[in-house]
């Protein structure tokens, strides 16, 4: 086994694996970001009668996580000095009420329309605001960022799989000969490519680890790699690994080279 050969086989293995993790790191970041803008965001209820959580609960088919109600006698404090006598008077009895709703989940764009038509029904409901195009905005960057990773990654995988299978091909065209003696004394395509399956697994194994190893290396060192601005972006975002992700890692960079490999033996065995 030549060390051109082995990185040949592991530098795709390992571009790919760390598009897998940029990706991962990505989704974790904007699960954070939901979560923190999920709770600032509320949706302000105008009602001509008081109104409680239970109505709303019972009105929309959506899990409502906080219903708040906003101090009329704030509001008309507020506005006592812009307005004549006469005015706060007749304020004071036509005031509708004000309300703030949470959702336990960060909505769609879709969802939000559908929630707004649900709401509007409730009986007493007078106006709602969903804050539509900064809502709008956001979520679609999300989904921007999402859509990017992934497809950097489905291309990063088609990469790999071509790079790989090149490799493949053409170590079958240099050891052809040697596979056709083995061939006639009766030993199978796998036993005569046992030498690119060991090189499969060492490859697998050994790009898995690097890639790990560069992850927590960026951890640790997140104040050197990248600027204060998004340094201090990524650590608010609490990206951790979990053991499971970790070894998922691996497995999926040893399941790529073996699929790889059996794909181009099955591709000779039928030749």
């Amino acid at each position: 086994m030549s060390l051109n050969r082995f990185f040949s086989f592991s530098l795709p293995l390992i571009i790919m694996l760390f598009s897998f993790s940029i990706y991962i790191s990505i989704s974790k970041m904007i699960t954070t970001y939901e979560t923190t803008i999920n709770n600032d965001y509320s949706i302000v209820l105008v009602t001509t009668t008081p109104i409680t959580q239970d109505v709303i609960k019972k009105g929309i088919s959506f899990n409502v996580k906080n219903l708040k109600t906003l101090s009329r006698e704030q509001i008309l404090a507020d506005l006592r000095d812009d307005v004549t006598d006469g005015s706060f008077a007749l304020l004071q009895t036509k005031l509708p009420y004000f309300y703030t709703l949470s959702l336990q989940e960060f909505p769609t764009s879709s969802s939000l329309e559908k929630l707004k038509k649900e709401l509007l029904s409730i009986q007493g409901m007078k106006s709602v605001e969903t804050f539509s195009k900064d809502h709008d905005n956001v979520y679609s960057l999300f989904l921007f960022i999402k859509s990017v990773s992934a497809t950097m990654f489905a291309f990063m995988i088609l990469f790999t799989l071509f790079i790989i299978s090149n490799q493949i091909n053409l170590w079958f065209y240099e050891h052809s000969e040697r596979l056709h003696i083995i061939n006639l004394h009766g030993g199978s395509l796998l036993y005569g490519a046992k030498p690119i399956l060991k090189l499969a697994l060492l490859s697998g194994l050994f790009a898995g680890i690097v890639v790990v190893g560069g992850i927590f290396y960026v951890q640790q060192n997140i104040d050197l790699i990248f600027s204060p601005e998004l340094a201090q972006l990524i650590t608010q975002s609490n990206i951790v690994y979990t053991p499971i992700e970790v070894v998922s890692i691996v497995l999926i960079s040893l399941f790529i080279s073996f699929a790889t490999v059996f794909g181009v033996l099955i591709k000779h065995r039928f030749k």
